[in-house]
C-alpha cells in the first residue's frame, strides 16, 4: 500500500486554524504497516499445532492484522482525494497526479517484481498481471496469487477514475459519490454472498475503505471545529464506531452460504471501524492523549510502511527457505525468527527509502509543471 508521506491538505481549503500535517495518522500508518506483519509473521506462517498458549495467544491477536490493509484504504482515499481537491483547478492537474503516484510507487514496486521473477520459479504470470496492476484479478486468468501486489492494484484501478471524478465534480456532489460508491460495495458483497462468494480481491467489492477516505476529506475540507460541532462528530463517529465493532462482532455461522454472508458484513464492519478511527483522529488532532501516536516510534513505522508492506513478506520466505520450517514448540527459533526478519526488513526498508524511494521522488522537479510541495518526505 503506498500514501503520501504526510498527511496534507492543501493550505487554500484548509481553515486557517487547522494543521495542515496530522501527525496522528503517520502514526496509525506505522500500526497498520505493524499489523500485517504480525499477521504473516505470527498468524498465516505458524501452525498452531504444538504450540504453547503465549505462541497462540499472539497468533488469534495477529488474525487481526490483515485489517491493516482496510486501514491503509481509508488512509489512502483521505489523503489523495484531499491532495486531489487542492489541486483540481490546476491545468497540469491529471499530469502532476500521475507523474507523483508514478515516482512515488513505480521504482521499489518495480524492484519487487523483478525479485519475484528472478527467484520465485514460475512466478512470470503474475508478475506480468502485477505489472498491469491487475493481480487481483489473477484467479481470473488461472494464476496463483503470491504477494502483496493485490492492494496495489486496488488502489491504482480506482486512482484512474477518481481523479477526474474530483475534478468534475463539487465537494458536496463527491460526498455523495463517495457515500454512492461505499454503499454500492457493500451491496455487491450480498448479491456476490448469494453465489457463496467472498473473497475480496475484486475491486468492485473492496473498494469502499477509499470511498470512505474520500468522503472523510470532503467532510475535513468543510467542517468547522467548534467545541460544539466537535461534540457531536465525536459522538457521530463513536456510533459508527459501535456499529462497525458490532458487525465485527457477528459470529461465523458454519454452513458455507451463511458464511458467505457473514464475511460481506465483517468486511462492511472493518470498514466502519476504520473509518471511524481515522475520523476521530482528524477531528481530535493534537490532543495529549493521541500522543503516543505522534511518536517517533510510530512514526517511522509510518515513514517505512509502503516498503515494509512491499518487502516484509518476502524477507520472512526467505528466511524460512534458508532456516527450514520451525518445529512446534520451539520458542527459541521462534523468537529468533521474528526479531531477524523484523530486522532485516527494517534495514530493506532503510535502504529502499534512501536508494530507490527518495531519489525517484527528487526527479519530480525534473516533471512537474509546479513545484513540489515543501516536504522533506514522500509525498502522494
Amino acid at each position: 500500500m503506498t500514501l503520501p508521506e504526510r498527511s496534507t491538505v492543501p493550505e487554500t481549503h484548509r481553515p486557517s486554524q487547522r494543521l495542515g500535517h496530522i501527525r496522528e495518522l503517520d502514526g496509525v500508518r506505522g500500526i497498520a504497516a505493524i499489523m500485517v506483519f504480525f499477521h504473516h509473521v505470527c498468524f498465516t506462517s505458524i501452525d498452531p499445532v504444538g504450540w504453547p498458549s503465549p505462541v497462540l495467544l499472539l497468533r488469534n491477536l495477529s488474525a487481526a492484522g490483515s485489517d491493516g490493509v482496510d486501514l491503509f484504504f481509508v488512509l489512502s482515499g483521505f489523503l489523495i482525494t484531499s491532495l486531489l481537491m487542492g489541486a483540481r483547478r490546476e491545468r497540469s492537474y491529471y499530469r502532476d497526479f500521475y507523474w507523483k503516484r508514478a515516482l512515488r510507487i513505480l521504482p521499489l514496486y518495480v524492484v519487487c517484481l523483478l525479485g519475484v521473477l528472478f527467484f520465485l520459479p514460475g512466478s512470470g504470470a503474475y508478475v506480468l498481471l502485477s505489472a498491469l496492476f491487475i493481480s487481483n484479478f489473477a484467479h481470473l486468468f488461472h494464476v496463483a496469487s503470491d504477494g502483496p501486489f493485490w492492494t496495489l492494484a486496488i488502489e491504482e484501478q480506482f486512482y484512474l477514475v477518481w481523479p477526474t471524478v474530483v475534478r468534475r465534480r463539487s465537494t458536496a456532489q463527491l460526498r455523495r459519490w463517495a457515500i454512492a460508491i461505499g454503499a454500492s460495495a457493500f451491496l455487491l458483497r450480498l448479491v456476490a454472498a448469494c453465489f457463496g462468494h467472498y473473497d475480496y480481491y475484486f475491486t468492485f467489492l473492496h473498494c469502499d475503505g477509499l470511498a470512505l477516505g474520500a468522503f472523510l476529506a470532503c467532510w475535513y475540507l468543510q467542517r468547522d471545529a467548534v467545541s460544539a460541532t466537535l461534540r457531536r462528530e465525536n459522538r457521530l463517529i463513536a456510533i459508527c464506531m459501535i456499529l462497525g465493532a458490532g458487525l465485527v462482532a457477528i459470529p461465523a455461522p458454519l454452513h458455507p452460504r451463511a458464511f458467505a454472508f457473514f464475511a460481506a458484513f465483517h468486511q462492511t464492519g472493518i470498514t466502519i471501524v476504520c473509518g471511524s478511527v481515522v475520523a476521530f483522529l482528524i477531528a481530535n488532532s493534537g490532543k495529549r492523549s493521541l500522543a503516543f501516536l505522534r511518536s517517533p516510534l510510530l512514526t517511522f513505522f509510518g515513514l517505512i510502511s509502503y516498503a515494509m508492506y512491499m518487502v516484509h513478506l518476502y524477507v520472512m520466505r526467505a528466511y524460512d527457505h534458508f532456516h527450514g520450517a520451525l518445529m512446534p514448540g520451539d520458542l527459541s527459533a521462534y523468537t529468533v525468527r521474528f526479531f531477524v526478519v523484523l530486522g532485516i526488513t527494517i534495514a530493506a526498508c532503510l535502504f529502499s527509502r534512501y536508494l530507490i524511494e527518495l531519489p525517484a521522488i527528487s526527479l519530480r522537479r525534473f516533471v512537474l509543471s509546479k513545484p513540489a510541495e515543501t516536504d522533506p518526505g514522500l509525498n502522494g
